[in-house]
């Protein structure tokens, strides 16, 4: 939902015109090209020599005609922004400034200037053809995530041994499947949702990533409690979703395990694992026990220095394991000491706050699953699919609150009182107005209804002569 206060813009010229459907199809192309994480893919593939640094500094220069936009970002993004940005400038100088907490650094910059950048390239117009665009990615995913899971080698890059598509990494797959299905769940018909919901959920299924399945359960039911979901199929989507339940906890597939384990191929084993895992909840697989013991190994850090912390890039170069703390919360706080834990909630604060330009189911599911999710990863704030919903949401807030001005060039404008009475808010926003107040000498002038009229007393007769004519 939001506002489309053109109408009261004057007219454009053919420039104008131009820029409104260049930004249009830029957006549409840097969200799909972005959330789908095709750079990073053609890049490990070597089918172009680009990094992400090129194709962000690309569609930098693209957006240039509207970087003005910046002066009208919401303020709880700034400050969040600034405060960021400054807490690890201060780590840096003060706790820790080698060369690994360097590119840490370089990393935050970088993933604070995509955010301004592709907030830039949104357009009010364009949110509904972007979703799109979001869609069509998630449809891409789940048939990526089908093809692989029957032909392993199809995007054999890192051999993680689960379907991944171009994210190269199963749980990035979930986690962008879940993004996508709780942004564009809108755009399907009401009485058709819950197929859509449950094909994202088979999606995640051929994924085998309890983080995402997790979070979309708590997701999903989220929709239905807010009824987004048909009311009508209310009662199918929870027996579909019980008698999943049942067969991937207590009887997981024996026939897809057979045929995983009658396979020839090794890149079957982490799935054959999962199956087990699945059916027996009491079997720690390898991932699980490494993440185990880097939370307690964390936490035993933390204890140590719970105020200063141990500086940028604390937990990529530690000892006990290959890999960071697996959670986002710790992995601030492992860097910054107790004043890290604000971070990422005030990150996802600064988007969602008096954000109307989305419906309110849709952000309460946003900040939810990415609250949960930044218990199963540590890179939630890098991923460029996650940060492309940041500048989204971001920019959905500001089209409701500062269209007007954008639209019609002048940032000094304010709306005149005739105008702003014709921009009212949704009917169910809407509240009653309290009686006016009439003074006392007004109130004697109010008839009342013509019903309640009563007939008034004859005048008396006076005699104006004065006593002496009498």
């Amino acid at each position: 939902m939001s506002f489309d206060l053109s109408v009261f813009a004057p007219a454009k010229s053919k420039r104008e015109i131009f820029l409104i459907r260049y930004q249009y199809f830029l957006s549409i192309v840097a969200t799909f090209f972005f959330f789908s994480e095709i750079p990073g893919y053609a890049l490990d593939a070597k089918i172009l020599p680009f990094n992400v640094l090129s194709w962000i500094g690309f569609f930098g220069l693209l957006s240039l005609p509207f970087v003005k936009k910046l002066v009208n970002m919401p303020k709880p993004l700034i400050i969040a922004i600034g405060v960021y940005l400054s807490i690890s400038l201060i780590s840096v100088a003060t706790v820790n400034g080698d060369d690994a907490s360097i590119e840490e650094l370089r990393k935050r910059l970088l993933a604070v200037l995509f955010v301004c950048m592709m907030y830039i390239i949104y357009e009010q117009r364009s949110f509904k053809q972007v979703k799109y665009a979001l869609l069509a990615v998630v449809l891409m995913s789940i048939f990526n995530n089908f093809y692989e899971l029957l032909n392993p080698d199809a995007f054999a890059l890192v051999t993680s041994g689960r379907p991944a598509g171009f994210y190269l990494n199963p749980t990035k797959t979930g986690c962008a499947l879940v993004l996508g299905m709780i942004l564009t769940v809108n755009l399907i018909k009401k009485p058709y949702r819950w197929l859509y919901v449950l094909l994202v959920g088979v999606g995640l299924l051929m994924t085998f990533t309890r983080g995402a399945i997790v979070a979309w359960l708590i997701c999903v039911g989220i929709l239905i409690a807010n009824r987004l979901l048909s009311n009508k199929r209310r009662t199918v989507i929870l027996l579909m979703l019980s008698l999943g339940s049942v067969l991937v906890i207590v009887n997981p597939l024996n026939s897809l395990g057979n045929y995983f384990t009658g396979g020839t191929d090794a890149t079957y084993s982490n799935i054959i694992s999962r199956l087990d895992q699945f059916q027996n909840p009491s079997i720690e697989d390898d991932s699980a026990k490494e993440r185990s013991s880097v939370v307690k190994y964390a936490w035993q850090l933390f204890g140590k220095r719970p105020f200063s912390g141990y500086g940028l890039s604390s937990t990529n170069n530690w000892t006990v394991a290959d890999v960071s703390t697996h959670n986002m919360y710790l992995y601030f706080m492992m860097d910054h000491g107790i004043i890290g834990l604000m971070i990422f909630p005030g990150s996802i604060f600064a988007v969602i706050y008096r954000n109307r330009g989305e419906d309110k189911t849709i952000i309460i599911c946003f900040a939810a699953f990415l609250a949960i999710w930044g218990f199963f990863s540590h890179n939630v704030l890098e991923e460029w699919y996650i940060l492309t919903t940041f500048a989204l949401l971001a920019a959905m807030r500001t089209s409701e609150e500062w269209y007007f001005k954008y639209v019609t060039r002048n940032f000094q404008l304010a709306l005149p009182p005739a105008r702003a009475q014709l921009l009212l808010p949704p009917a169910r926003e809407r509240r009653r107005l309290p009686p006016a107040y009439i003074p006392p000498i007004r109130k004697q002038l109010l008839l009342p209804p013509a019903r309640a009229q009563k007939a008034l007393p004859p005048a008396r007769e006076q005699n104006t002569l004065p006593p002496s004519h009498k």
